[in-house]
């Protein structure tokens, strides 16, 4: 016994993905991100918790003044700079800011 085929009854859209509004899609990266970089860093070479002069482009991580998660924008008027290396001050505030009673 062969099976009837029903009509659709749906209409059928051309395929793109809608992609959903996501922190992570604010990010900006490569040729971008370096140059931020190199910006906040001309601006001032020093972490903002010890006050160690930073090397660049390998010993400091940009970090949010306010976060991405908690509605901050990622414009270099949200970025400052965090030493990373032995006890980083970076690891320190984004713990910091996952235990608070805000998160």
């Amino acid at each position: 016994m062969k099976l009837k085929m029903l009509k659709l009854r749906l209409m059928i859209f051309n395929n793109t993905a809608i992609k959903p509004y996501y922190v992570s899609n604010r990010h900006i990266t490569g040729y971008q991100l370096q140059k931020r970089r190199l910006e906040v860093w001309k601006d001032n070479p020093y972490c903002v918790v010890c006050g160690r002069l930073v090397h660049y482009p390998s010993g400091f991580e940009l970090d949010h003044i306010i976060p991405l998660f908690k509605g901050g924008a990622d414009t270099i008027e949200n970025c400052q700079i965090f030493y990373i290396g032995e006890d980083s001050c970076h690891q320190r505030k984004t713990k910091s800011d996952l235990t608070s009673p805000y998160f």
